[in-house]
């Protein structure tokens, strides 16, 4: 649920610091979700063969973060340049937000070595993950150029009774036409007066998106359904001042059995 930023970090020093023309390219796939950042370690391979990483946009810095002596660390302006860019092209390529899915999206930068020897790239990468509560990789055999238009499996719709696991919340995916206990009902983005998120500030926020979901007032929903809401703790979006997160419905004791998405006042059960 979130994008990682690979930045800095060394992979060795260059012999003599020979000046580096290495690019990595866009539109390959990556056998595992490891750090490719060298032309050594880089082994790209067809995105018909089984993956786990696909390289959607690849760019280059220019201006002044080209001219910097060391790749943007991950507080900076620069790092946050480089997450739009890979944010706008993958809402292109995906034709959806990749944060409503199964999908993670993460940004590599040179090694300070290599970009001591004259790399200016970056690299924007997708990957599949298992669930929203198995958060690692689940290898595929095709791009996900498209992947989210449509009725996409990869997109989160509706989900059995969560239990807790440890610190973890289990989540089992299920049809929204048959019985359910949990509904995806969007996004919710926290204000700029928002510092720091409590759980009474999640919980609240989560509460007005189910509202717009269902299509009903927050009042129609109190002892009808719960609020259940994951961070999105992407690091350069939270950085940068934006602070959200996914917002579900639940129905406790009372399944569902179809999508309660526009139902209105008049589509939800009898409160408790």
């Amino acid at each position: 649920m979130a994008l990682t930023v690979g930045t800095g970090g060394c992979d060795g020093v260059l012999a003599e610091e020979k000046p580096s023309s290495f690019t990595p390219e866009a539109g390959v796939c990556h056998a595992t979700a490891s750090d490719e950042r060298s032309p050594t370690s880089y082994t790209p391979i067809p995105c018909s063969s089984k993956h786990e990483v696909e390289t959607f946009l690849v760019g280059r810095f220019d201006g002044a973060d080209a001219a910097a002596k060391a790749p943007p660390a991950a507080d900076t302006e620069g790092i946050w340049r480089v997450y739009e860019s890979c944010d706008a092209e993958a809402a292109r390529f995906l034709g959806g937000e990749w944060r409503e899915s199964r999908l993670a999206m993460r940004a590599l930068t040179p090694s300070a070595a290599r970009w001591k020897a004259g790399e200016r790239w970056y690299r924007c990468d997708l990957l599949e993950m298992h669930a929203v509560d198995r958060w690692f990789p689940n290898p595929r055999a095709n791009s996900l150029r498209n992947g989210l238009t449509g009725d996409s499996p990869l997109r989160y719709t509706c989900f059995t009774e969560p239990a807790e696991s440890g610190d973890t919340v289990d989540l089992p995916p299920a049809s929204c036409s048959g019985p359910h206990a949990t509904e995806f009902a969007g996004i919710w983005r926290a204000g700029p007066e928002v510092e720091e998120l409590t759980d009474e500030i999640v919980d609240a926020g989560c509460l007005s998106t189910i509202s717009g979901y269902v299509g009903a007032p927050e009042g129609d929903l109190d002892g009808r359904l719960e609020v259940l809401a994951f961070m999105l703790e992407g690091e350069p979006e939270w950085l940068a001042g934006t602070l959200s997160a996914l917002c579900f419905l639940h129905s406790p004791g009372q399944p569902l059995n179809t999508s309660l998405k526009g139902v209105g006042r008049t589509g939800l059960a009898a409160a408790r």
